[in-house]
């Protein structure tokens, strides 16, 4: 059952991101082996949208490590079990936390022994920006840790880069690129561990670094982004040659993309209850990492359950009939707008 399940949210949320980005792009499904435990390693720009979207396009079931602190209710922390989500916890959870983690290492080192798949985001947080930032040694523990009790385990790891066209804006688009496998068990040395982590961070790292939009200078990062079109950063590697080339110092004026569309309105009149819950609460959103995330939530409950609601409204006016077209219009009219944008 829990297999089935797994399945069917794989399904809802893919069904879900069809509605929410113009276009999600996947390259390199090949350099995933069929066959061998791998850790995945992805940059993190978007919050539990990050997460989601390689889950939903993954030719491999996932275990994924997500920061402890969406656990902290009942019903969530059950929800997420149930779809292989895995607690991690961070020092600003506080100290006496981190012990729990040994528990969740035990975890995937038992996941990983059975050849299965875990997901980390190993720069330990998210951050808007297009830049690979440091790594944590969190991912090479779980490697190292999984080779101590099976020292002739063959263990990948497998870069991910997530590219999005804008990932605080919807109907964007995004492209996932799975990197070609590192085979970890050459860096395993239990006489020099530290060396070993080291060595491998390094090797991760370089390789992320080439599948995503990687900005060094962070002081102008922003006028860096300014000169290139939200498509271009589907493709990291033009965009990575450019940036060596470019004068940073240079100012560019950008034109101002026209918001106006002529399915809009329609979507504005039929989602009026849905989008006015969103604008009182899109506010409260503290970090810009978390747009997309409530936003794509709201879209994938709140707005359905709304058109069945108002179907269900013109059956009883008008006949099962008329709110089966209602509804169809309703889904067909946002699809088209959002592949249209």
């Amino acid at each position: 059952m829990k297999k089935l399940w797994y399945l069917f949210v794989k399904f809802y949320i893919r069904t879900g991101f069809a509605f929410y980005f113009k276009r999600v792009l996947v390259s390199g499904k090949e350099n995933v082996p069929k066959d061998k435990a791998i850790l995945f390693v992805a940059n993190h720009q978007n919050a539990l949208i990050d997460p989601l979207l390689i889950g939903s396009v993954s030719p491999r079931e996932l275990n994924f490590l997500t920061r402890a602190d969406v656990f902290n209710k009942k019903l969530v922390r059950w929800l997420l079990s149930t779809v292989n989500m895995l607690p991690i916890y961070r020092i600003k959870d506080g100290l006496n936390s981190l012990s729990r983690n040994e528990e969740v290492f035990e975890k995937c080192y038992k996941i990983l022994n059975n050849k299965g798949t875990v997901l980390i985001f190993p720069e330990g947080n998210h951050n808007i920006q297009r830049r690979l930032r440091i790594l944590s040694k969190g991912f090479t523990r779980i490697i190292f840790g999984t080779l101590k009790t099976n020292p002739d385990l063959e263990i990948v790891v497998v870069p991910i880069g997530i590219n999005y066209s804008n990932a605080k804006k919807y109907a964007s688009s995004v492209h996932l690129i799975f990197g070609e496998p590192i085979i970890v068990n050459d860096h395993h040395k239990e006489t020099a561990l530290n060396g070993a982590s080291s060595e491998l961070k390094t090797d991760v790292s370089n390789a992320m670094k080439k599948l995503i939009t990687h900005i060094e200078n962070t002081e102008h990062h922003d006028k860096i982004t300014a000169k290139f079109k939200e498509d271009e950063f589907l493709h990291p590697n033009e965009v990575n040659q450019k940036i060596s080339e470019l004068h940073h110092e240079e100012e560019i004026e950008r034109s101002v993309e026209s918001d106006f569309h002529l399915l809009k309105p329609l979507i504005q009149v039929n989602s009026f209850f849905p989008l006015l819950i969103w604008r009182k609460f899109y506010p409260k959103i503290a970090e810009e990492e978390f747009i997309a995330t409530y936003r794509f939530s709201m879209g994938i409950t709140i707005f359905p359950l709304f058109y069945l609601f108002q179907a269900l409204v013109i059956s009883l006016l008008l006949g099962s009939t008329a709110a089966y077209f209602y509804l169809m219009f309703s889904f067909v009219v946002v699809f088209l707008y959002v592949k249209s944008r």
